[in-house]
């Protein structure tokens, strides 16, 4: 089947660009991008069920993103990306614990470049995973990051 997508506007002054095989996401970023809507009833029942948990999130009535994920990586990415897609809104953890947590207690640069990495933003909510010393650590100087950390309630260094 074909890549179906959908644009989703945002408050952040991005764009969530979606994609779907029709059966999970399979990817998704934040673009500059100017967002028309479309009719509900011309947009995939997929697209249209995330466009409505985008609206939640921002609105914020929605703890966590409920919607099939096709993560596609190495075993140890989409074990990263599974643990860290459970995280609710405004909850926060270090890349240590993320390593802890799936049984590898020394593997924070892995987890870090895992989140780097992450193919499907704001679903894999890696603006959740900071560094142990409570900053933001290793994001690009264009990240959305911290934006989304000071709507979910946090001040970051």
């Amino acid at each position: 089947m074909r890549s179906l997508l959908l644009d989703c506007a945002t408050p952040l002054g991005y764009a969530l660009h979606l994609e779907t095989d029709g059966s999970a996401l399979t990817a998704s970023d934040f673009v500059r991008r100017r967002v028309t809507r479309t009719r509900a009833s011309s947009v995939h029942p997929l697209l249209a069920e995330a466009r409505a948990q985008i609206d939640a999130y921002f609105a914020k009535r929605l703890p966590r993103f409920e919607l099939p994920l096709d993560l596609r990586g190495t075993p140890l990415q989409r074990e990263i990306w599974e643990f860290v897609s459970r995280l609710e809104f405004g909850q926060l953890v270090a890349y240590g614990d993320v390593a802890y947590a799936i049984g590898r207690p020394l593997g924070h640069r892995v987890v870090a470049a895992a989140m780097a990495q992450t193919p499907l933003a704001l679903f894999i909510p890696a603006h959740r995973v900071i560094g142990a010393d409570g900053r933001v650590k290793g994001s690009a100087p264009n990240s959305l990051r911290r934006r989304l950390l000071a709507f979910e309630g946090h001040r970051i260094l």
